[in-house]
């Protein structure tokens, strides 16, 4: 069909042609005589305009295509060390069983009608395959991903036509210590089958303590929970008792029941912290009778329990929101006495709490008696330069502050326009607030700090947030710990920055009292279980406050044997480590036996992408048990040291550990998908091979100019030529 493309409007195209056809007739009327060479010319005018008139009116071709196109199924392959694993020597491999999966006749059958996909994944999920590529490759794997490798293929399939997917993996996760991730929704089905024989294992007894979690710093007086992972098997459904020991000493004993084919549960303590310091608790089970594998039946986290003695001064604009519900998180916190101050009517101060002697002024002797600030929403002018001098050197002199801002706050005439701007941790962009529904998740630095590790099951349910400011680039030093997706990428909404010998904390958002209203806050409690934390981090202690520079950060809080640790240690940013200054990690293992390391010059990569110098030293320990390291160094002829960090050298890695494969995990995920799980490589292949497929059609229209011809092009300048060479020949000019 032809079309016609032309832009400007049909009549204007036709007057234009008109007026030149008009004003041609007239020329050879008036001045030409009338012989037959005469009418030649006119013509030959006449059609010359006509076909460039047809050409102003830009005519195509139109062609509408129907491409059928074929759907997609997806193959996911493991290739972690566990494929390898076989309950016996006459059984052949996972690997092995895959294997011939490959090889069966539904690849054929399948890809008449579909585009197969071919991805291995172990750690990381890689490029896609060819079937030929899948006989070179090896299971060699360290961990396996299969939850982020199902996740990474939902959404990289996303909005596709896709049939559905051969997932051929034992069903073991070495990062999820439970299996209810299995039952998640998926976009298409997912097949799976059985790798090895039911039952073929023999069911050697085992127990294992799989991971520990609890908060790592807590205040005198203040309960907290403890909650370890246990799974094994060849239990033969007896009881299994769980021991807490603190100190070496038994504390309490639960007993918990683990079927004998084998399963996990988890077990919640609650402990009292009654005392100030740091204190090891272990997780221990007991060995059963035949039990070769006892070396991780035991698992140790140390606890760093601080003073009650802590003040903390709000310092807020006008009430709203924000003030009104942080107020009741502080008053509920057991470690805090808070005093807070708003501003009321006429610029005058209401306070909360016992005031004392205690104004608002924040001269320097009143700062003394806190250890933490928090600033709400005031602009530079309300702070006023003497209160924001005064904060600057409770900082430097250990003292915690936290910004949490607002939108005078946050504005061009808030904190960056004060003294305060040189302990921001960010830089404003100019940009103004952002509003909206933002989801929220802790950073990777986030998930190792100390103010939030041992909680991470608030991370899961965290609720969004309806505000940004634009804070994106971060100072050297300042670490994200916390930030919302945007449709811009990621943007920072709790940053900490060392300075001094304090911290500094800013919250660039201004909507975390919507968390209080949450549907399931009642039974959660969001909110305040994120105040408490991060509270109970910014708590410095008295020694802190004399004095301490140094910070020590580890990598993992768990290693296996043979595997790494990067330890980095840095100063604050007004005390950074001198390039020729001795630093020392230290590092206490599960003998007792403290051993000094030399910590080399590192560049330390921050959040913002930038480095700042500091020091490293990577780790690799040959004992399995709780370590514990600290770094000490001497400043300004001083000897410091840092706050200690525990980590856990578990003896065996997930991959290399002989046990069965997780069935269940495949059976759930291919349920909750609308998939099916198949117990031979026969059945799967009669089941993919008996699939039904749906390609779809898709309209496709192409366009081909037809005003650009070289033919049509070539009439007109043949029209031109030949009209002049008849004008030549009657000696017109």
């Amino acid at each position: 069909m032809i079309v016609y493309e032309h832009s400007v409007a049909s009549i204007v195209i036709w007057f234009s042609v008109a007026a030149a056809i008009v004003v041609a007739a007239l020329s050879y009327w008036f001045f030409t005589s009338r012989t037959w060479r005469m009418a030649v010319m006119v013509l030959l005018r006449t059609l010359f305009i006509g076909l460039l008139a047809w050409c102003l009116f830009m005519p195509g071709l139109k062609e509408v295509l129907t491409r059928t196109q074929k759907p997609r199924f997806v193959v996911l392959l493991d290739t972690s060390k566990s494929m390898t694993l076989s309950p016996s020597t006459e059984v052949p491999n996972r690997w092995t069983a895959a294997q011939a999966a490959m090889d069966l006749s539904w690849a054929d059958s399948v890809a008449a009608e579909c585009d197969i996909e071919i991805y291995a994944f172990s750690k990381e999920m890689g490029a896609e395959l060819t079937m030929a590529e899948v006989g070179t490759l090896e299971p060699e794997g360290e961990f396996t991903r299969l939850r982020d490798a199902l996740k990474r293929i939902a959404t990289r399939y996303s909005g596709l036509n896709v049939a559905g997917a051969l997932l051929l993996s034992d069903g073991l996760d070495t990062r999820e210590a439970m299996d209810d991730w299995a039952s998640e929704p998926r976009p298409f089905p997912i097949y799976t089958m059985r790798l090895e024989p039911e039952a073929a294992w023999q069911m050697e007894p085992d127990l294992r303590v799989d991971s520990v979690t609890t908060p790592k710093r807590v205040t005198v007086d203040w309960k907290s929970e403890l909650k370890a992972v246990i799974s094994g098997q060849g239990t033969k459904d007896q009881p299994v008792t769980v021991q807490l020991y603190k100190d070496d000493i038994l504390q309490e004993e639960r007993p918990i029941q683990i079927p004998d084919s084998g399963g996990a549960r988890d077990v919640t303590f609650e402990l009292n912290h009654t005392q100030v310091g740091v204190f090891t608790y272990r997780v221990e089970i007991p060995a059963l009778e035949g039990e070769s594998h006892d070396a991780d039946n035991a698992y140790a986290v140390s606890v760093q329990v601080i003073t009650s003695r802590n003040h903390l001064l709000y310092v807020e604009g006008p009430p709203r929101w924000e003030s009104k519900y942080l107020g009741r998180a502080l008053k509920a916190n057991q470690q805090m006495t808070p005093l807070v101050f708003l501003r009321g009517p006429g610029g005058k101060f209401m306070t909360i709490g016992q005031a004392g002697s205690m104004t608002a002024e924040m001269r320097a002797d009143q700062l003394a008696f806190f250890k933490i600030v928090i600033l709400g929403n005031l602009d530079a002018e309300e702070l006023g330069a003497a209160r924001a001098a005064n904060l600057i050197k409770f900082v430097e002199a250990g003292g915690s502050l936290v910004l949490l801002g607002g939108p005078k706050a946050w504005g061009d005439q808030g904190f960056t326009s004060s003294p305060l701007r040189k302990l921001l941790p960010a830089h404003r962009r100019g940009a103004p607030i952002q509003e909206g529904d933002f989801p929220v998740r802790l950073t990777d630095t986030g998930r190792a700090h100390p103010a939030f590790a041992g909680d991470q099951e608030l991370w899961d349910i965290i609720p969004s947030v309806r505000s940004l400011f634009p804070f994106t680039d971060l100072n050297p030093g300042a670490r994200s710990l916390v930030e919302a997706d945007t449709p811009a990428g990621a943007h920072p909404i709790v940053v900490s920055l060392r300075y001094g010998q304090g911290k500094v904390a800013a919250v660039f958002t201004d909507s975390l009292w919507k968390w209080q209203l949450s549907p399931d806050a009642r039974t959660s409690q969001p909110y305040q279980r994120f105040w408490d934390q991060f509270i109970a981090w910014l708590t410095p202690e008295e020694e802190v406050l004399e004095g301490k520079r140094l910070d020590i950060a580890a990598d993992r809080e768990q290693i296996y044997l043979g595997e790494a640790l990067e330890l980095t240690a840095q100063g604050s940013k007004a005390d950074a480590l001198d390039e020729a200054l001795a630093v020392q990690c230290v590092i206490t293992g599960p003998d007792g036996r403290a051993v000094p390391f030399d910590m080399a010059n590192r560049y330390i990569p921050t959040a913002s992408g930038k480095s700042i110098p500091g020091r490293g030293y990577s780790f690799q320990s040959d004992q399995p048990g709780l370590h514990t390291a600290w770094a000490q160094a001497r400043i300004g002829g001083q000897k410091v040291q840092s706050d200690p960090i525990s980590f856990f050298v578990k003896p065996f890695t997930p991959e290399s550990m002989p046990r069965p494969a997780n069935s269940a995990a495949l059976q759930a995920i291919s349920r909750s998908s609308g998939g099916r799980y198949c117990e031979s490589t026969e059945a799967l292949d009669r089941t993919l091979n008996g699939l039904l497929f749906s390609a779809e059609e898709d309209e496709i229209s192409e366009y081909s100019s037809l005003w650009q011809h070289w033919m049509i092009l070539g009439c007109l300048l043949g029209l031109l030529t030949v009209e002049w060479i008849v004008r030549k020949s009657v000696n017109m000019p």
